[in-house]
């Protein structure tokens, strides 16, 4: 296949994914895995790649779309790549996002390295805990460890060697995963894209700017950037976080409206965070009102919860690294709530599960797979074998041949459960409240699971620790992306995205472990390498090893109540249709990123609420552009002044959080 297909313009096919398509989307990949540890250790601007919705990818997409695709158009009108291939160029953008800092990198090495780094005769670490961390999967070179934080020598070679081994000790593990990740969406996407038909609201800003399957593509631009509406949303965040942006190099320059602002009530107990997001209330916007009110109300509900919890002193204490307010009962609550729903999603999906057994069992010509980037058969020998090497690896590190699978089912049933939040609620900003980690410790107890398992526990957390952005949710929006357009060969899909993965993972640790050495790690991000982010395997193991415990009859007690309310939730759901409250809220209700986001969710929610209540659907269409370019210009902001930061040396210029 020729490098750039000629052709008419618009007689040229639209359905094929090109290796210059594929060649293009690697390009992206490599620059967002170098890209986004530069920026997040040097350039320390507004995190354009720590959550769902991939704004760094977003925003070099609008780059490429206005920029250099019409000038492909100029130069030659059969250079110009079509929708297909665009579509390609983001799905492998959005799925190396991921993956650079939060997702994995800037996790992984901390991880495998602070062990030794942070162990001090004070915590015993090289005597009670690191023995129960396997060395083969940490970097044990003492003094390759000391440079990476703290700056290597003048003239002195990088020490690749020290890392090699940990790192390929990783790989399969992770490709693995990778691979039960993409395999599960596969299994899922009719269901969810075709049957059940869920907004996608992360994906709508992608859609627009590659335009509809059948828009003309006669104009250099697509029609979604001749609409005055977007351009007007696109310059307000622009406007307004460049004035931030400015009073950071020009202090006389008044800031504008603050990042966020903290109310305190009831002595303390009750806590409300003021802050706006211009891509928050664009996402908010396209959401039902019933997922828009069910989102700030269960939010704001939670957090009174949370303040009586603490006035009656029952709000719990046991030692969880949970994400909802510093109270156990609402992490368990939370993970009570994702179990239910997961269960939930699994029996309504029973019908397509069952094509799915019998397309692999008996090779049924009823069950259409072929618009699947991998046949279910293949698929299955995909979860299969990925299952395989994942169960090894784990009791490889030290856990029970009984713990892995246990760990692997409520690791995989988060990573769903999250994903599927995230694909019908364009929460961009979330996470689920409690790790697999602490699941096994709150449901064995330290005392039953002993100290290798705990270490190896502890070590988990690298692997199915931090949830705020996964590749499964990347590759579900990528599959709703392709599932647009007529994709002919939608199968090198697969191979596109782990090109983009491997890609941007290489490009990542590479660039890490050179500005590491070069800056000393710790002088560059004191939250990924200081003592309390990159020692968290440690500190988990060190705790539940000095002070191990029964199983927790409140986990068991709290689980099951948030379950029992997200079952009821589901059922009023499905019964009565004047039934106010979205289930798919609930399990994240007490997450702190909820509540971050609350305010501008409510703003959405109220405006499309007297929009739809004075104009209707019609009113609704028409100002739709409008928040999708606020949606668009919350992320061009934020990635222009990152460059503009690059080339001054300004250094953190946050002009927003999330």
């Amino acid at each position: 296949m020729p490098l750039i297909e000629k052709s008419g313009e618009d007689s040229r096919p639209h359905s094929r994914i090109t290796l210059r398509a594929l060649l293009a989307g690697s390009i992206v990949a490599v620059l967002l895995g170098i890209g986004a540890p530069f920026e997040n250790l040097i350039i320390s601007g507004s995190p354009l790649h720590l959550d769902y919705s991939t704004p760094a990818a977003v925003f070099l997409f609008f780059l490429f779309i206005l920029l250099i695709n019409p000038l492909l158009g100029l130069l030659h009108r059969g250079w110009r790549f079509d929708q297909v291939e665009l579509v390609t160029v983001y799905v492998m953008g959005a799925v190396a996002c991921t993956l650079p800092t939060t997702g994995l990198v800037c996790r992984l090495l901390p991880h495998i390295s602070a062990g030794t780094y942070y162990a001090t005769p004070e915590n015993e670490w090289g005597e009670r805990v690191l023995p129960f961390v396997g060395s083969w999967f940490r970097v044990t070179d003492d003094q390759a460890i000391k440079w990476f934080y703290e700056g290597l020598p003048a003239d002195m070679p990088l020490p690749w060697d020290a890392w090699l081994g940990p790192l390929l000790a990783w790989s399969p593990l992770l490709l693995a995963t990778f691979g039960a990740m993409t395999g599960m969406m596969i299994l899922v996407r009719k269901q969810w894209i075709n049957s059940e038909r869920l907004t996608f609201p992360l994906v709508q800003v992608p859609i627009s700017m590659i335009g509809e399957k059948d828009e003309s593509q006669t104009g250099l631009v697509g029609d979604f950037f001749k609409t005055p509406a977007v351009w007007i949303g696109i310059l307000v965040p622009v406007l307004l976080y460049s004035q931030r942006a400015l009073h950071n190099y020009f202090p006389f320059i008044p800031e504008g409206m603050p990042i966020s602002q903290y109310y305190f009530f009831w002595n303390n107990k009750f806590r409300l965070r003021l802050s706006l997001s211009y891509a928050v209330v664009g996402f908010g916007y396209l959401l039902s009102t019933k997922l828009g009110f069910s989102l700030w109300f269960l939010g704001l509900l939670t957090s009174m919860e949370h303040a009586v919890l603490l006035h009656y002193g029952i709000s719990g204490t046991e030692q969880v690294m949970g994400s909802a307010l510093g109270s156990s009962n609402l992490v368990y609550q939370g993970f009570g709530a994702m179990m239910a729903l997961v269960a939930g999603l699994t029996w309504t999906s029973r019908r397509h599960l069952r094509e799915i057994v019998t397309k692999v069992l008996n090779n049924a010509s009823a069950v259409d797979d072929s618009q699947e980037i991998l046949s279910y058969r293949q698929t299955f020998l995909l979860l299969l074998g990925c299952t395989v090497v994942i169960m090894v690896w784990l009791y490889m590190a030290g856990m029970s041949w009984w713990l892995v699978p246990c760990m692997m089912l409520v690791t995989f049933a988060l990573l769903f459960g999250i994903t599927r939040i995230v694909a019908e609620g364009g929460l961009a900003v979330t996470r689920p409240s409690m790790m697999a980690s602490d699941v096994m410790i709150g449901a064995f107890g330290g005392t039953n699971l002993g100290p290798t398992n705990i270490g190896a526990l502890g070590i988990g957390n690298t692997w199915a620790g931090e949830m705020r952005v996964t590749l499964m949710a990347a590759v579900i929006h990528g599959l709703r992306l392709a599932e647009n357009y007529l994709i002919e060969n939608r199968k090198r899909l697969f191979f596109a995205i782990f090109l983009a993965a491997g890609a941007a993972t290489s490009g990542a640790i590479w660039t890490v472990l050179k500005i590491g050495y070069a800056h000393g790690a710790l002088n560059l991000s004191f939250w990924f390498f200081g003592p309390s982010a990159a020692t968290t395997p440690y500190n988990f193991a060190a705790y539940h090893l000095t002070n191990p415990a029964a199983p927790s009859s409140a986990f068991f007690g709290v689980a099951s109540m948030g379950a029992l309310v997200q079952g009821g939730l589901m059922f009023a759901s499905q019964r009565f249709i004047w039934w106010p409250i979205h289930p798919i809220a609930f399990p994240v209700s007490a997450i702190w990123t909820t509540h971050h986001l609350m305010p501008s969710i409510f703003l959405a929610w109220l405006v499309k609420t007297v929009v739809l209540r004075y104009g209707g659907v019609t009113l609704y269409r028409r100002t739709r552009p409008f928040f999708l370019g606020l949606i668009l210009g919350h992320y061009v902001a934020g990635g222009v002044w990152i460059v503009i930061d690059g080339f001054t040396g300004m250094t953190a210029n946050y002009l927003f959080y999330w």
